[in-house]
């Protein structure tokens, strides 16, 4: 079954592969979901990396078929949605109000996103592999996060490598995503926009990237209990910086309900 979108007369079949958990699949869902574009996800588990590597030739997650050509890339996607169905826009209308969402979108995509990851699971690999193996696994079924723990002592090594996680990026994590959360509070608007007076992709980007810190309760997967208490505990060593609550405001505002129009299948293994 496929997802489909009605524009100027032509439909479109729109599936999305994802890794749940994954905060830049997370922007975009929510780039899928405040369009309101119909779309079937496709829930790739650990084995997700030839698949990928056979659809865009990148090896990451999300990828979006638009008509079954894939658009790897958070950001390509949006942008492909944007075409897709302009309205509501997350560009604004602009050229200069633009530019400068799509600086800061690229900069909480370099600089922060990627820390952000670190921050949540690095120290969990050795002290706690139970709370990266629930997390990693979250929304794939009990099936999947069993392969997961057999498969630990060799996928974790390898998640670890291709993310770049280690005693030096772990420990520089913490003062990375600060400087996000304070871009955050210098950037913001009279509106409580990073970018004019309406929600952008500067805004989507900086709270889908920051939602594993914060955990809102409108964020569609939630992982299980033991990783949300160590996702909690990351959360608090921020003590009460405004940016945390303005993530979960824009949450709150905007998230909405999810355009997926189909039951989840099951986590499929490479």
């Amino acid at each position: 079954m496929h997802g489909s979108l009605v524009t100027g007369g032509v439909t479109a079949k729109i599936v999305l592969w994802h890794f749940p958990i994954s905060h830049y699949n997370e922007k975009a869902r929510w780039a899928l979901d405040w369009k309101r574009i119909p779309h079937v996800r496709r829930v790739l588990s650990f084995g997700y990396l030839p698949r990928a590597l056979w659809a865009t030739g990148r090896g990451t997650l999300p990828i979006l078929f638009i008509d079954g050509q894939a658009i790897g890339d958070s950001t390509r996607i949006i942008e492909a949605l944007e075409t897709l169905q302009p309205d509501p826009p997350l560009y604004p209308r602009d050229s200069a109000a633009r530019a400068r969402a799509l600086e800061l979108e690229d900069f909480f995509d370099e600089q922060v996103g990627h820390p952000v990851r670190t921050a949540v699971l690095g120290r969990n690999f050795a002290s706690d592999p139970d709370t990266v193996i629930g997390a990693l696994s979250t929304g794939m079924g009990a099936t999947a996060q069993r392969g997961m723990r057999l498969a630990f002592s060799v996928f974790g090594p390898f998640y670890k490598r291709r993310h770049k996680i280690h005693a030096a990026s772990i420990d520089a994590a913490p003062r990375q995503v600060a400087i996000g959360l304070d871009r955050i509070a210098a950037e913001l608007q009279p509106s409580g926009y990073l970018v004019g007076d309406r929600f952008s992709v500067a805004d989507l980007t900086a709270a889908a990237l920051l939602a594993p810190i914060v955990m809102p309760p409108e964020f569609p997967y939630p992982p299980p209990e033991r990783a949300r208490r160590a996702i909690a505990e990351v959360g608090e060593s921020f003590g009460r910086h405004p940016a945390l609550e303005w993530v979960a405001e824009m949450y709150r505002r905007h998230r909405g309900s999810s355009a997926e129009i189909a039951a989840r299948p099951r986590a499929a293994s490479a």
